[in-house]
């Protein structure tokens, strides 16, 4: 299942935006309140979801100012494979969306169909906090 969140404008280069997604100590900022004990060293970043478990991510692809890709660490327990990806659009008026890419256990369509209205809003409310917050970069 992939889930793209609506483009928006970054208020920043591309290579602004790029540095700042490769840095997981920016990450933390755009996490729901329900996560706790954020951890990081810059490369990796490991938290706990409030009544659900630890999750520990790494960067999975990094293309220089178009794609920032993080994923499951090698090794950590994650409920499902996923890859959660920025795409930065470079130019005169820098844009990007975050997109989702979850394996959903055989493809089952009705796990597809349960997550994937929730899943958007998400991704949109994460795509508008990256806007906001790039004005500051």
């Amino acid at each position: 299942m992939t889930t793209e969140s609506k483009k928006v404008e970054a208020r920043c280069s591309a290579e602004r935006l790029y540095n700042f997604a490769c840095d997981f100590r920016n990450f933390q900022r755009f996490l729901p309140s329900q996560v706790e004990d954020f951890t990081t060293d810059g490369e990796t970043c490991s938290f706990k979801v409030a009544g659900f478990m630890q999750l520990t991510l790494q960067y999975a692809e990094r293309s220089p100012y178009h794609t920032v890709a993080i994923a499951p660490a090698q090794g950590s327990s994650s409920p499902l494979p996923f890859r959660l990806v920025l795409k930065i659009t470079p130019g005169n008026d820098t844009s990007c969306s975050v997109v989702v890419c979850a394996e959903i256990g055989g493809g089952n369509p009705m796990m597809t169909m349960m997550l994937k209205p929730k899943l958007r809003p998400a991704l949109d409310k994460i795509a508008e906090q990256i806007q906001y917050y790039s004005s500051g970069i």
